[in-house]
């Protein structure tokens, strides 16, 4: 007599329509008009603060703890391919193309992309290859990626959203996959507190949690190696660029009216002090880890 399989186990495709249920309840998919193009466009306006802040000493010493386990977990070595999905500036394709083989970098921002190609002709890589597209856009037959890669990468990324962008990052894998994304909250003080006065309503989960990914791969027969990490900020940043990136926000839930704008500067003004607007963040991170060649089944691994 066989063991009978985990209910998890039954139907993945449970799990899957689960994932697209919670997508369509959370932030990110409450303007059903928002596209791809606008969505890059928002990243293409964010490139300089997002690497300012990702540049900090804080985020380098996150970025060198998750590296040292990779390390530690036989998924990071010397001589590897990687594929790095939504690199953004490059803040991961950088330090991994310094030991591996190769790096694919997709991302679909010009300006993160120019970023990334600026830093890496500073730190004299020539092994980083870059795909200008979005993960949804990619022919994983058509560009050879297929079964290629010893590590894919989809680090806070958008662009693994679902189970079939989840299933298509594991095929371009011939080893191991890693995936971040929010561990559960609002980890956002002033958005949440905005939220409530723009929309009338509760903040709802952020879209990019790990919860939908880890149940998804368990359906599957995977067991993903867990870490959970605390990230902290405290900064200080003109009145300005706190209301541009607070209006960049809400541009990617709501339709930012003129009102929807003095709202944003209402706030951020009466919390400035000489011009600066200070805000601290606590958010925690959930990192996971698997290689595609390892399934367990009722009767363990194969």
């Amino acid at each position: 007599m066989t063991e009978p399989t985990s209910v998890f186990q039954q139907d993945a495709q449970f799990w899957a329509r689960a994932w697209e249920a919670a997508k369509e309840r959370s932030l990110g998919t409450r303007r059903a008009a928002r596209d791809e193009e606008e969505m890059v466009a928002a990243w293409n306006r964010r490139a300089p603060r997002w690497a300012r802040r990702t540049g900090s000493e804080a985020a380098h010493q996150r970025r060198r703890e998750i590296l040292a386990w990779l390390e530690q977990e036989g998924a990071l070595r010397r001589g590897i391919r990687v594929l790095d999905i939504g690199a953004g500036p490059g803040n991961f394709a950088i330090p991994i193309a310094k030991i591996a083989a190769e790096v694919v970098a997709l991302e679909p921002a010009a300006a993160m992309l120019d970023l990334l190609k600026e830093r890496a002709v500073k730190e004299n890589l020539s092994n980083i290859h870059y795909l200008a597209c979005t993960w949804q856009q990619v022919d994983l037959e058509k560009e050879g990626l297929t079964g290629r890669f010893d590590l894919v990468l989809a680090s806070m990324t958008p662009g693994v959203r679902d189970a079939a962008t989840l299933e298509k990052m594991m095929a371009a894998s011939r080893g191991f996959c890693y995936y971040s994304g929010f561990a559960g909250g609002f980890p956002r003080t002033a958005e949440g507190e905005l939220w409530q006065k723009i929309v009338g309503e509760a903040p709802r989960h952020l879209r990019g949690d790990i919860l939908p990914v880890f149940v998804y791969l368990y359906a599957l027969g995977y067991r993903p190696r867990v870490r959970f990490m605390t990230m902290e900020m405290n900064e200080e940043i003109p009145v300005e660029e706190a209301v541009a990136e607070l209006s960049d926000f809400f541009a990617r839930h709501e339709e930012v009216t003129e009102e929807v704008k003095r709202v944003i500067r209402d706030y951020v003004k009466s919390r400035a002090v000489d011009g600066f607007y200070r805000r601290s963040r606590r958010a925690c991170h959930g990192l996971l880890l698997w290689r595609v060649d390892e399934k367990w089944t009722a009767g363990g691994m194969y």
